[in-house]
């Protein structure tokens, strides 16, 4: 016997044969609940007790059986077979559902005889399929909340793969910028910085410029003298660190009291300023012979104070 089907073939009477109206049938449905939701299966126990060696015939209970009820048959059980004493009991279980609301039967089921003769019949079962009741002045929410799922390693390999790239192309990005500008830009020579003049090196070769103009010579001496005294001053804010370009004749005078001077160069020094002043603030002509001796007291003056090497050489 298949699935869908309690019995559908015939059973056959043995050797001996026993008249209908003696043997007794019994056909018994039950429900499990007679009220569901719909969408809610429900389950139909169907039992047939019959005499031993009978021969019956129960109708199959299929989808098709079924039209036009509303009733969806979900599945079926197979066939138990129990044995008491002169009679036999067979059972199935049937699953229904309903997607509808409203009141529900589902239908008797005939025990025939080989000749289609009625021998028992099982009650009709009614049962109610309802609605879900809604609340509508809730807020719709959703049936249950999002669950957290943790991310495999497969999951998040392609992210990782995509972020190592991209790094990878914005580090190539930099990289050639960066190269791009060193080559661009011109590169700085290093320029080794020269060697400090010593302040009589510079003095003395500004004396030797100022003696081959012949300024005084050709009548400028106010010139001759104020370059002249400017080339002392330059030497001296060198040589001893006083600030002689912003001091007059007097106050640089007393600035070199305090430095190792001889007393002769002190007072040569003291008169070429001296000269140099009357020339300028009192246009004084002084002779000649002052312009020449005025220049060889400034050039004695930066010979006898110049650093140590100068003095060596000489």
């Amino acid at each position: 016997m298949k699935r869908n089907l309690l019995f559908g073939l015939v059973i056959l009477l043995s050797s001996t044969c026993l008249h209908l109206s003696a043997q007794t049938f019994q056909a018994k449905a039950v429900l499990d609940s007679n009220r569901i939701l719909i969408g809610d299966q429900i389950h139909v126990d169907f039992t047939v007790t019959v005499p031993q060696n009978a021969a019956f015939i129960v109708p199959p209970v299929t989808q098709e059986a079924l039209s036009g009820s509303g009733i969806d048959l979900v599945g079926s059980s197979a066939v138990d077979t129990t044995i008491n004493g002169q009679s036999v009991s067979y059972h199935q279980q049937w699953t229904i559902t309903a997607f509808d609301s409203g009141a529900y039967v589902f239908p008797s089921i005939p025990v025939l005889s080989t000749d289609s003769q009625l021998l028992a019949q099982s009650q009709a079962l009614p049962f109610f399929v309802n609605t879900v009741a809604v609340d509508t002045t809730a807020a719709i929410r959703d049936i249950k909340g999002i669950a957290k799922v943790p991310l495999t390693f497969k999951e998040v390999l392609p992210y990782l793969l995509i972020g190592l790239a991209a790094v990878a192309v914005i580090a190539l990005l930099v990289w050639f910028i960066l190269k791009h500008e060193s080559k661009s830009k011109p590169k700085k020579k290093v320029v080794k910085a020269k060697p400090k003049v010593k302040p009589h090196i510079t003095a003395l070769k500004e004396l030797e410029k100022l003696k081959v103009k012949k300024l005084w010579q050709n009548g400028q001496v106010k010139q001759y003298y104020s370059e002249l005294t400017d080339i002392l001053r330059t030497y001296i804010d060198g040589r001893y660190d006083i600030n002689a370009m912003e001091m007059i004749s007097s106050d640089i005078l007393k600035e070199l009291e305090g430095k190792d001077l001889p007393q002769e160069l002190r007072k040569e020094l003291e008169q070429t300023l001296g000269i140099a002043d009357l020339v300028k603030f009192a246009k004084m002509e002084p002779l000649p012979d002052d312009h020449d001796r005025c220049f060889k007291q400034a050039v004695n003056f930066v010979q006898e104070t110049a650093e140590n090497e100068l003095k060596t050489e000489n």
